[in-house]
């Protein structure tokens, strides 16, 4: 924001919180993101060639055997608060923000723990796009992206589907306190110019 990437603050908020291992999945322009080595060297990338082909399952897929004790992001949120980012977790976990009602994606909740994910709703958690992942979650999350993803229309699914949707019988998912000004998903390039007038060109 204000001429710094997106991407550069969800880096800055891992470093911030002692976390230097950081891969980065890629596919469309790939080679664009060779750019973040100068600031960043710690950065390791890996490379997915079903980008163009297959949901964001994909992605996990080629990231499978590193989610042990690890935080997964999406590329399209905004970090306004880094201290949203913590090194150490109890259990696996998804930030969320209480909502009285969203049309956006997000959780019911009993007792702490996601019990269904779904589009719109009241009295829930609307979803952001960071978790985390214990060590037990992560060996689980390996092998059963790979099933989900070799069903029929596994190429399709969104990855977190399948430890909150196709096998969340495997896992005990808690949700995450965070608030509305901690972070801001950016869906749109119209959005971020409303966020950021630089882009406003």
């Amino acid at each position: 924001m204000n001429g710094k990437r997106i991407i550069d603050g969800l880096i800055d908020a891992c470093l911030a919180a002692g976390i230097e291992e950081i891969y980065i999945v890629r596919g469309y322009l790939a080679e664009q993101f060779d750019q973040l080595l100068y600031k960043y060297p710690m950065i390791k990338f890996i490379e997915n060639p079903m980008y163009n082909s297959a949901n964001n399952i994909s992605s996990a897929l080629c990231a499978k055997e590193l989610l042990s004790n690890a935080y997964v992001f999406e590329a399209d949120l905004m970090i306004s608060n880094p201290d949203i980012i913590t090194p150490y977790h109890l259990t696996s976990d998804f930030l969320a923000i209480k909502k009285d009602e969203t049309d956006d994606w997000c959780f019911e909740v009993t007792n702490g723990i996601i019990t269904e994910e779904k589009v719109g709703g009241k009295d829930c958690w609307q979803m952001v796009g960071i978790s985390y992942w214990s060590e037990e979650d992560g060996k689980k999350l390996a092998e059963d992206i790979t099933g989900i993803y070799n069903t029929d229309e596994g190429k399709q699914r969104y990855w977190e589907q399948v430890p909150l949707v196709f096998c969340k019988d495997n896992y005990k998912v808690a949700v995450r306190e965070c608030f509305a000004e901690d972070i801001i998903e950016i869906d749109t390039f119209s959005e971020l110019k409303k966020l950021d007038k630089t882009y406003d060109v």
